[in-house]
């Protein structure tokens, strides 16, 4: 629940910094960048490590974390959670802000479901 909490106001920190700093872009964009494309790009980066002789699977005996299900249900889920962004943007009071707080909460709910999984299976 701490991760979930914590991330969800990292990316609002992030997003409002990007929004004062890169002259008004709309915060849910970037909270997308600061949630989703920031671990896309490590991942794109470090992909040759996971595979077997990779630095972190040098005898090619370990699984990579992104073939396990619950790596991608966890970005799709802090994209869902950007939909806080997007309701800042829409005005919490239009039927688009409610729409897009709601698509946050399905993705706060999802992401900490995803994260009991995987405390249970890493436990």
């Amino acid at each position: 629940m701490r991760f979930v909490v914590a991330t969800a106001s990292i990316g609002i920190a992030i997003g409002l910094a990007l929004r004062i700093a890169g002259g008004g872009t709309p915060v849910g964009w970037c909270m997308v960048i600061a949630l989703v494309g920031f671990p896309l790009f490590g991942l794109v980066i470090t992909i040759d490590d996971d595979l077997p002789g990779g630095w972190s699977n040098p005898d090619g005996k370990a699984r990579p974390p992104w073939l396990y299900w619950e790596s991608w249900a966890d970005l799709a889920s802090r994209g869902a959670i950007s939909g806080i962004g997007f309701a800042i943007d829409a005005g919490w009071h239009s039927l688009s802000g409610v729409a897009w707080a709601l698509v946050a909460l399905v993705g706060i709910a999802v992401n900490i479901a995803v994260h009991r999984r995987i405390h249970r299976i890493v436990a």
